[in-house]
């Protein structure tokens, strides 16, 4: 057979690809299969089904698995409801802020949700500032509201998570054919018939991509359930703790069940979702913005855009007020007495301290690395070749966006506790590449899609215009290819690395001594009540996270220009 050698580095970067994400993808999910199947002692007792039927006969396991899948629907609900309201508030209506209040309102996308956590803790536990001012103003004997179990937990979901309805709504509203809005209306139609029969239609797939991600999210959720879900155990937390006793036999069967939930709710919606792509292709004039023209009204939008904004940014004030606030002064009293600059002197000047956020930060950055390094030849084979194996590729590179991510992390524990050939007979459990490993894999997926689309407006008439000028595919790549190419990439670092830096679910599962993370020396800070540390520490995080999200909001706003002129 004759071999057309011009092929030969396809074939090896291919083969490269997909004996990678095999290892450390979908050899680590059927590793937890397996143990979940295995012959095990104690707890995790049994061997092959009769493990799922101990399980499934459980009450209490079945009351962790009914509470997760309420959790993840409960978010679901109260996300797309929070969301879409707030999508159509800002760009179905004109009114003074409207451009302020719509960056504010993606702020929360950018906060590590342990940070979030804290700070609605600081805010709105029993002796958090909100609740202790008014509990002092309306002169209560006890707290006004609970901050703990289920709607604490939602609230907090809802805070972070109700973005991604936001987003994918404010850019289906903006695709919306303004034309049949006006044509319809001039028909007799009525507002409600419009909505149903006209707005509806456009809606549905932004609406459904958002409640794929709001579920999976909610359903995987680890840090709201553990810090402050009180007697409301979901799936995560018990996975944890099994792991914790080192039942990786129960342990394996509650990620296989987590996981098949996942994936199980993700095909029925993207099944859902391909039915109504054509409502969303369909593209007119844009819809210009309802201008309100009663007084009253104008001042109660203004009056809500300045509430949203409130509520939105006081967490953030919440953290940096607190990292400056002497731990031991506050004990005694209900609000801050005495700040200082000591908590953060102590993380930049005790090598104990600094260690976290200098372990965040390297991890983060091969984390980031690595993602690159797969998601640029992965959405090269994907998107411009026509490789046999591109479908396989493909489906290993989004398989991590249907795990949450205790299951990845449970994964990677049972594949690699002991040696095997994709590691080349290393063990890595216990090593320092094994969380970052964990962040790779749980970003990967968000990559894969920005560089994907970066590949997709990568013009081949260009490409074929350099070669037939006589460049060599080195000089098209670096005088084409790579300025076409690099705002994607650019941004889907920042993204990986912005995902990572506070990372905790992952973390709590895989860190060890010589690797601890900002996210665990927060919850050892809180729990040793030095909660000025820990908030210098997601200080920290924000400012990182803020600079690297004005980055990406620059590189965007080139891309686009570039794409203008």
């Amino acid at each position: 057979m004759r071999v057309d050698r011009r092929r030969l580095p396809l074939w090896l970067l291919t083969a490269a690809l997909v004996w990678f994400l095999t290892g450390f993808i979908l050899h680590p999910a059927l590793s937890t299969l397996l143990v979940s199947l295995a012959p095990g002692e104690g707890a995790s007792g049994g061997a092959g089904l009769a493990r799922y039927l101990a399980f499934f006969s459980s009450s209490t396991d079945l009351s962790v698995l009914w509470n997760s899948v309420v959790l993840g629907l409960l978010t679901v609900l109260a996300c797309g409801v929070t969301g879409t309201a707030l999508a159509f508030f800002v760009h179905y209506f004109e009114f003074p802020l409207r451009g302020v209040v719509d960056k504010i309102l993606l702020l929360p996308v950018m906060m590590p949700g342990i940070i979030i956590v804290f700070a609605f803790v600081q805010l709105y536990g029993e002796s958090g500032l909100v609740t202790k001012t008014v509990e002092t103003w309306l002169g209560l004997g006890s707290p006004p509201w609970d901050f703990a179990g289920l709607p604490g937990i939602l609230f907090v979901h809802t805070y972070t998570q109700y973005v991604y309805f936001y987003i994918a709504v404010s850019l289906a509203i903006r695709h919306i054919d303004g034309s049949v809005v006006e044509s319809a209306r001039a028909l007799g139609a009525s507002r409600l018939k419009v909505f149903t029969s006209v707005i509806l239609p456009f809606l549905a797939p932004a609406l459904i991509t958002a409640a794929a991600v709001t579920f999976m999210t909610g359903i995987g959720s680890f840090t709201a359930p553990s810090i402050i879900g009180g007697p409301y155990k979901v799936l995560t937390t018990q996975i944890l703790l099994a792991k914790a006793n080192n039942y990786m036999g129960l342990a394996a069967v509650q990620v296989v069940v987590l996981t098949v939930i996942s994936l199980l709710f993700f095909a029925v919606l993207r099944h859902y979702e391909r039915g109504r792509i054509f409502a969303a292709q369909v593209k007119g004039t844009s819809m210009r913005p309802a201008v309100v023209r009663n007084p009253l009204a104008r001042y109660a939008m203004r009056g809500a855009a300045w509430f949203l904004v409130v509520m939105v940014v006081l967490p953030f004030a919440a953290i940096i007020l607190l990292s400056f606030v002497d731990s031991a002064s506050w004990m005694v009293s209900i609000y801050p007495q005495h700040f200082f600059l000591d908590n953060f002197e102590a993380v930049f000047t005790r090598a104990r301290k600094f260690r976290p956020f200098l372990n965040s930060v390297n991890m983060s950055l091969l984390a980031a690395l690595g993602c690159m390094a797969v998601a640029v030849p992965a959405s090269f084979i994907i998107e411009k070749t026509r490789m046999k194996l591109r479908w396989l590729i493909e489906f290993l590179v989004i398989l991590p966006w249907a795990m949450p991510a205790s299951a990845i992390a449970v994964n990677l524990i049972n594949a690699n506790s002991t040696p095997n050939v994709f590691a080349f007979n290393a063990i890595l459990l216990g090593s320092y590449f094994l969380l970052p490993l964990g962040y790779f894999i749980k970003s990967l997926p968000i990559v894969v899609k920005i560089v994907h689309v970066s590949f997709q407006n990568l013009s081949t008439t260009l490409l074929e215009a350099s070669s037939s000028l006589g460049a060599s595919r080195f000089q098209t790549f670096r005088g084409v290819a790579l300025p076409m190419l690099s705002p994607g990439l650019l941004a889907g670092f920042l993204l990986v690395f912005i995902n990572s830096v506070g990372e905790y679910t992952v973390s709590a599962f895989l860190y060890t001594a010589s690797n601890k993370p900002m996210s665990i020396a927060m919850v050892n800070a809180i729990f040793e009540y030095e909660i000025g540390l820990s908030m210098a520490y997601g200080t920290l995080l924000l400012v990182l996270t803020g600079a690297l999200g004005g980055v990406i909001g620059l590189v965007r706003r080139d891309a686009l220009a570039g794409g203008d002129r």
